[in-house]
Formats: C-alpha cells, structure tokens, sequence
C-alpha cells in the first residue's frame, strides 16, 4: 500500500519518525508500505527540496501505480496529500482508505467523490485494508523499468557496507589482474559508478551500458561533473538485437565485461542465455567475463545491516531456480535499520549459470565466494561480518573464452 500524508512544516526528525511508526504499525498488521522517499532522505536534502506538485507527481507517481491500496492522512491540509489523492483515483482508480477524525469534514462532497472508506485513525484504515486484502495472493512485479522510478535513490546502495567492503574490492582485484591497461564494458551499469570504478582502478578505455533511461542520464551528469572519459549507452543487453545497437568496434574487441548482477536480472532461460551470448560476442578471444550474483544458496532473510537483504515470497520455494525475489536496501535511520527501497531480480541455480555461460562460448567457468576487505573489517569488526561469512549472499563468478 502507498501511504499519503502531510509533512509541509514538519522538521527531518519529524517526519523520519513518523514513517517508521507508520511502517511499524503496517507490520503489526502484516502490511507493505511501498516507500515514497520521505523520511530517510539527509537532512540537508530533506530541507532544500521544493515539494512543488510537479515534483510530487514525478516523484511518486510510479509507488502509487505499484501499490494495491493507498491509504491518506488527511487529519490536516496538504496540497501534496491531495495531489497524490488525484492521482490515485484519476489515474489509477486505486481502492482509497482516508483518514479524517473531524467528524465535520467527513460528508464533504469531494472527499465523498473520491475516498471510497473513512476512517478516524490510521490503525483503523490498515486493518480495513489487511480485512479486504487477507487471503489474495500477492505476486512481485518483475519488470525491466523497475529502475525508472529510483533511479536517484538506487544510488543509495553505493554507500552499502556491502557495496564499499565486498562488491567494490572484488571487482578492483579482478581489474588489477585482467583490466589493467585495457578495454572495459560494464552492463547493468547503473549510474555508471562501477564504470568509474573501473576507470580509476586501472581499465584504459571503458564503455558503460544500461537499460534505464533515468539512470543512463545520471551517469552521464556524473561524467560531465568529474570527466573520465567513459561513453555511456542506453541499451538492452536481454535482447536479441543487442549487437546490432552497439558500435561495431565494441564488439570481440573487450579485454574484459563487468556485469555486476546482471545475470541475475535475466527474467527466464532464453533472456538468460541471449544475455550469456551478448557478453562472449562482445569479449576479444582472450576475453573475460566477471559477474556478481545474489549467492544461489544464500540463507534468507539476510542481514539488513549490510545495506543489502534477500527476500522471497511465502508461498515461492527458494530452492527453485529461474525465481523471482526481493531484493531490499537498508539505510541506517534513528539507529535502526530501514527499507528505503526494493527491486526484483532472479535467482539461477549455479549450474544453470554455468551451463548458458559454456554454451555461449566461455570455456572455464569459475565461482568464488568474495571476501570482506581487510578495510570492512577493520571498520566494523569481526562479529559485524560474522553472518555473512557463515552464510555468503554474494557469489563471483569468472569466465574465459
């Protein structure tokens, strides 16, 4: 569900506060709330933005779409919480709960127009909410233009314990034994931050590829901030016609591919396998491929405070291959930890990988557990790491022609 509610005068503690009461009080009542960015933002970015009605619709126009109900406080006015309403009813026709305790403003014709149940509390409208959807199953929405609506916030999972003391020092050591001096394509590469990564660590010329428009653009402000000289590409790597969109001199002429959960986000076995074949067409004869991947075999649910947790629905068996499952980022708000963003991606058995890599052309196919770097360890200590050295979330896997 999308909660709506008022925060125009309220501080940053405030409102952060308030949203973690909401989210406790939605798993009371074993409810989602499909987060609109409010809350955990910083402070200082917090207090700058001008939550005009055009920001409000771009903003979170795409987790009203998302969600199943949409729940709005309306014990006080807002012209945010009203336009969220419109866009609820108008443009989505979603199942609206409101919250109005003054009992004088509840026959007002427009909130009659448009509110289809009124409730005096908050706690009221959710247990409405879990009455009239207990029971229905509940599917993740896989898609590949997840990333369009948290395109900004998605970089928040730069700033992980997992992302700076795991994923980051696996991907330098591969880079310093066969980037060096090279050529590098980076897919699934996001705000082009591990195409950056790749630069200063060594790699000669690097070209970065995504299927996100949004996040395309990002990439390529950070360039024109801070100028490294990377090219950045709008394109699919899932698809049968990838080759024919890239610059012809790219492809067989790569020294090396970095694809950090990419093949994770292949949706079945033929996405899979194009993607698989994309890569070796791209890779010179001696090329070589590396990869990330949510661990196979990871125990679930993860540790939130690494800043990156693996989830699956009830009723989907984690033991399957080719399923979908939540992948959730966590931000440290008023000393706990909170979900400040999800997406969806697949998990494939190991063999399954190995297989669509040796049929697309990759002779050795290899699978290492990466380590937490003496730099995370020294930050956080041995019991914070504990976990997941008992139990590895995240999977490298090389490949050589």
């Amino acid at each position: 569900m999308f909660v709506s509610m008022q925060f125009t005068g309220k501080s940053w503690e405030q409102v952060t506060k308030e949203r973690e009461d909401l989210h406790t009080l939605a798993d009371a009542h074993d409810l989602e709330i499909v987060e609109q960015f409010i809350g955990y933002q910083g402070k200082e970015d917090y207090e700058q933005k001008d939550y005009n009605p055009s920001f409000i619709l771009a903003k979170d126009k795409n987790f009203i779409m998302e969600a199943d109900a949409f729940v709005i406080d309306l014990s006080t006015p807002s012209i945010g919480a009203d336009c969220e309403l419109t866009i609820a009813k108008e443009l989505f026709d979603k199942q609206v709960y409101a919250v109005v305790p003054d009992p004088k403003k509840k026959n007002h014709p427009w909130l009659r127009f448009y509110c289809d149940f009124i409730f005096d509390s908050v706690e009221d409208a959710f247990k409405k909410v879990k009455e009239d959807f207990s029971g229905k199953p509940h599917y993740q929405r896989v898609d590949k233009r997840q990333y369009e609506p948290i395109a900004t916030e998605y970089r928040l999972v730069e700033q992980t314990p997992a992302q700076k003391y795991i994923y980051d020092p696996a991907v330098i050591e591969f880079l310093k034994q066969y980037g060096q001096g090279g050529s590098a394509i980076v897919l699934h590469g996001a705000s082009g931050y591990r195409a950056r990564l790749a630069k200063k660590a060594g790699v000669a010329k690097v070209s970065c590829v995504d299927i996100s428009y949004k996040q395309t653009e990002i990439a390529r402000t950070e360039e024109l901030r801070d100028p490294l000289g990377i090219a950045f590409f709008q394109l699919d790597p899932y698809s049968r016609d990838f080759l024919s969109s890239v610059p012809p001199e790219m492809i067989g002429n790569t020294d090396v591919v970095l694809g950090a959960f990419l093949l994770d986000h292949a949706m079945t076995s033929d996405e899979l396998a194009i993607v698989s074949r994309n890569i070796s067409h791209l890779l010179s004869s001696k090329g070589v491929f590396f990869g990330l991947s949510d661990h196979p075999d990871a125990c679930v649910p993860t540790e939130p405070k690494y800043g990156v947790a693996i989830s699956f629905d009830e009723d989907v068996n984690p033991n399957a291959d080719g399923i979908p499952r939540r992948i959730s980022i966590y931000q440290p708000v008023l000393n706990s930890q909170m979900e400040v963003l999800h997406f969806h991606n697949f998990k494939w058995k190991q063999d399954t990988v190995s297989k669509a890599l040796q049929q697309a052309g990759f002779s050795s196919v290899d699978f290492a557990v990466p380590e937490v770097s003496s730099e995370g360890l020294e930050k956080y200590g041995n019991e914070f790491w504990k976990s997941y050295n008992d139990c590895p979330t995240t999977i490298a896997i090389t490949a050589k022609k």
